[in-house]
């Protein structure tokens, strides 16, 4: 799906007027037409107090379509206008709907449901002290909370906030906006659906991961038409992220996991994960594998594709091991956690590979690539993620709510499955585990991340539905993976 910026939904709304696809006012009875349509999907209104804010341009008159239609239906409606009654030529068209409607001049609590229409995708100052106020009253309501387009107090394309609507539900016309994807402003958007008014989107600044389409698995095949895929993961005390990485490695189709395994590690590595083939090295002082050359050569040149750094652990000889791996390796990579943090101060490094690289950081470590705080990565996630990609010509995944995937050539797409259930250690080496699988199996590098990174969340919002967020473990989203086919 597409991601438009204000300015780009503004000019898709003018050519369908200036083509005679739409009139103005036809437009806004669409939106305030499929809006009604979704709210009156999901609550019973009948005989319920709802209480529509209008702000007095283009977003308040789709609030009056909205009352109008709840109005008809058996609710009982009213009308607050703080900033003055919608008075654009096309919010006029709908001033007669609203006669019967009551107009109220202050925000009382005896509300079930509270719809804001207050300010839409044009919106470029903070509130003033009198709106800031009200919204602040009625956010301390317990009441079903409902924005149409944006919540009033969000800009369209992202930024800080300082006081918005905090709804539990954003009806979104025609596409997503950034703002109910970045961290700093999704928040306050609740669950977003995207309702379709016959608008044609031309122009995009982003896009949304779609859902994988079926692949059919060939009948006539054996392990090696499924590829080899090769972990360097996994020092003393960190077991455990080389074997979620493995077991979600063969959950996701892989034919054969070769495993590098420090000696230590060996009994727990072997029993958690015994379909993989074990590559035993020794263990030094500090917990890092000792890997030779020749046991590096030897590995990558039977596989398909490399994922390095789960559970490495931090420490010379792992930074070396890693930098020599890279500079040795001619299939695709996969660069997580450990890994990460070894080539942070050799970025160079990541151009210089003789095939594809996919760097999956948190924003920690994302700091750490680019030499930024955290805060900064959390409020310019796409531009961090679409220079860095960019500039090292590599695909990165920037994990977190609605994981932002850059590829090489400048494309963003946002993740829009997942819930609070992946913020445990570990699901990062899933997904990790997930993407090398697909790269063996031969899959292109956007394909394969796209992929997983959707399958990922998906799993665990399929896991949400029978049970609670807190509990999910990243050997549930594993176990998950049995039932989806991608």
């Amino acid at each position: 799906m597409k991601v438009l910026l204000s300015s780009q939904i503004k000019s898709a709304e003018d050519n369908a007027v200036s083509n005679g696809i739409f009139s103005y006012v036809q437009l806004m009875k669409a939106a305030g037409d499929a809006a009604t349509r979704e709210i009156l999907g999901r609550y019973n209104v009948v005989g319920k107090n709802v209480c529509v804010l209008c702000g007095n341009g283009n977003n308040g008159g789709d609030g009056l379509v909205i009352a109008a239609n709840l109005k008809r239906v058996g609710a009982n409606v009213c009308l607050l206008t703080p900033i003055g009654f919608p008075s654009t030529d096309t919010a006029l068209a709908f001033k007669n709907d609203v006669n019967d409607i009551k107009i109220i001049n202050d925000f009382v609590g005896n509300f079930d449901i509270v719809i804001d229409a207050l300010f839409g995708i044009g919106l470029n100052r903070f509130l003033s002290e009198k709106i800031a106020d009200l919204i602040t009253k009625i956010n301390s309501f317990d009441c079903v909370k409902i924005a149409i387009d944006i919540p009033s107090g969000v800009f369209c394309d992202g930024g800080e906030v300082v006081t918005a609507f905090c709804a539990d539900l954003t009806l979104s016309f025609s596409c997503y906006k950034p703002c109910q994807l970045l961290p700093q402003t999704s928040s306050y958007c609740g669950e977003t659906v995207v309702l379709d008014i016959g608008l044609v989107l031309d122009n995009y600044a982003y896009q949304t991961i779609d859902k994988p389409q079926v692949i059919k698995r060939p009948k006539n095949s054996h392990k090696g038409t499924f590829g080899t895929a090769v972990l360097f993961c996994g020092s003393y005390g960190m077991c455990g992220a080389e074997i979620l990485a493995a077991r979600a490695a063969l959950r996701s189709g892989v034919g054969i996991v070769k495993a590098l395994v420090c000696d230590k590690n060996y009994s727990a590595f072997t029993s958690g994960v015994p379909e993989a083939v074990t590559i035993p090295v020794a263990t030094a002082q500090n917990g890092a594998p000792i890997v030779y050359e020749r046991t590096i050569l030897s590995s990558l040149s039977n596989s398909n594709a490399l994922l390095i750094g789960c559970g490495l652990g931090r420490n010379e000889e792992v930074k070396n091991l890693v930098i020599s791996t890279l500079q040795k390796t001619q299939i695709p990579v996969v660069i997580d956690a450990d890994g990460i943090n070894a080539i942070a101060g050799s970025i160079d490094i990541i151009r210089k590979i003789n095939a594809p690289v996919i760097i999956t950081p948190h924003p920690a470590e994302m700091a750490r690539l680019v030499g930024t705080t955290i805060e900064n990565i959390q409020s310019n996630r796409v531009k961090y993620a679409k220079n860095f990609s960019v500039e090292n010509r590599c695909y990165l995944v920037l994990k977190g709510t609605n994981s932002i995937v850059a590829t090489p050539n400048g494309e963003i797409f946002f993740n829009t499955t997942g819930n609070d259930g992946l913020a445990t250690g570990g699901s990062g080496d899933v997904l990790s585990g997930m993407i090398v699988s697909r790269l063996a199996q031969g899959y292109n590098p956007l394909t394969a991340v796209l992929n997983s990174v959707w399958l990922h969340g998906f799993v665990a919002d399929t896991l949400a539905n029978t049970m609670s967020t807190r509990a999910i473990l990243p050997s549930d989203i594993i176990e998950g993976l049995k039932t989806i086919s991608d």
